[in-house]
């Protein structure tokens, strides 16, 4: 209880407090109207795509009888 009553206690959850308080209002009454990081690429010529994993029957691989066994030298 001796936490409770000290000032310096008080004085950093006012902090925290406050803290939480302000970036929740930014977050909630955020306007939706502005433009994504996305919709600022396309409309400066910057088309991104997700690129999607090759296939395992795409990717080469070595020959196994000439790769060193890395667990067992």
């Amino acid at each position: 209880m001796l936490t409770l009553t000290n000032p310096w206690y008080i004085l950093i959850m006012l902090a925290i407090v406050a803290f939480v308080i302000y970036f929740a209002k930014n977050l909630l009454l955020r306007k939706e109207d502005d433009p994504t990081l996305f919709e600022k690429l396309r409309n400066s010529g910057i088309h991104p795509t997700i690129r999607t994993p090759p296939k395992s029957s795409e990717l080469k691989g070595g020959d196994p009888e000439n790769t060193p066994n890395i667990n067992n030298p």
